[in-house]
């Protein structure tokens, strides 16, 4: 999953030049490289971020789907978004994914969802990007983050979502520290019984740095990282560097295969 920030100000690739020719760019590059899914999203979601209405949100990403879907019509779109019009001026323009961070959709995304036969990303999170990371206190976090999920896994299927259109994603930087991240990142396959696929983001988080090194230095890390998480379970990575990590899959794929 090709990560495609339609924002002035997300951590790592956020530029207030990202316009449509430089964004489809990004989708071209990505597609070339080997990505299954462009991850489009127009609100940045990293610690103490702004909100945005929705209407802004909209602006920034519809033009930018419709262009995805006409030119490479056989990569599916996720959408990264919270609210409920931007998920459906999305869905209406083809979108296939909706990836909501919240860690609470309302009960009305599910119903959208369905409505339009979609998929749905559910995310353990806590608080808002204002305050989540004030948030990091559990008893069991392993425990306490699969009880979150399986809940909402439930709820999604009482709403008449189907089972194989459901995916969790545990919530790497999301009201977690860096030994939290660690826990999750060598324990994912802990949340394989809940019987759904397994999104794990965490491409260039800030958790993975070494002596503080920014966003651009991480590479090394997420690469790492991402063969752990395939390791352990993961079905989907939610990436900056696809090419570089179709690499990866594929060598691990490979190892698999090997007697």
């Amino acid at each position: 999953m090709g990560i495609v920030n339609a924002t002035p100000d997300s951590f790592y690739d956020g530029n207030p030049q990202n316009n449509l020719p430089a964004l489809l760019a990004k989708c071209r590059e990505y597609a070339a490289g080997g990505a299954d899914i462009f991850d489009i999203g127009g609100e940045s979601t990293r610690p103490n971020a702004t909100p945005v209405p929705a209407e802004e949100e909209i602006r920034r990403v519809l033009t930018l789907i419709q262009a995805v879907r006409q030119k490479w019509p056989q990569i599916p779109v996720s959408l990264d978004t919270v609210k409920i019009p931007v998920a459906r001026e999305g869905l209406q323009a083809g979108v296939s994914i909706i990836n909501d961070v919240s860690g609470t959709p309302d009960p009305e995304m599910f119903s959208l969802v369905r409505e339009f036969n979609a998929q749905i990303v559910l995310t353990h999170s806590r608080g808002t990007p204002q305050t989540m990371q004030t948030l990091t206190h559990y008893d069991n976090l392993l425990q306490e983050v699969k009880d979150f999920l399986a809940r909402k896994v439930e709820q999604a299927l009482s709403c008449g979502i189907p089972q194989e259109h459901i995916i969790i994603d545990v919530g790497f930087g999301f009201a977690k520290t860096r030994e939290q991240n660690y826990e999750l990142l060598k324990h994912l396959s802990f949340f394989k019984d809940l019987g759904v696929r397994l999104l794990v983001g965490l491409s260039r988080k800030t958790f993975l740095s070494q002596k503080r090194e920014l966003p651009p230095k991480r590479k090394a890390q997420t690469l790492a990282a991402h063969l752990v998480a395939l390791q352990n379970g993961a079905d989907i990575l939610r990436v900056h560097d696809v090419k570089d990590t179709r690499k990866v899959m594929d060598f691990y794929q490979e190892l698999e295969a090997a007697k």
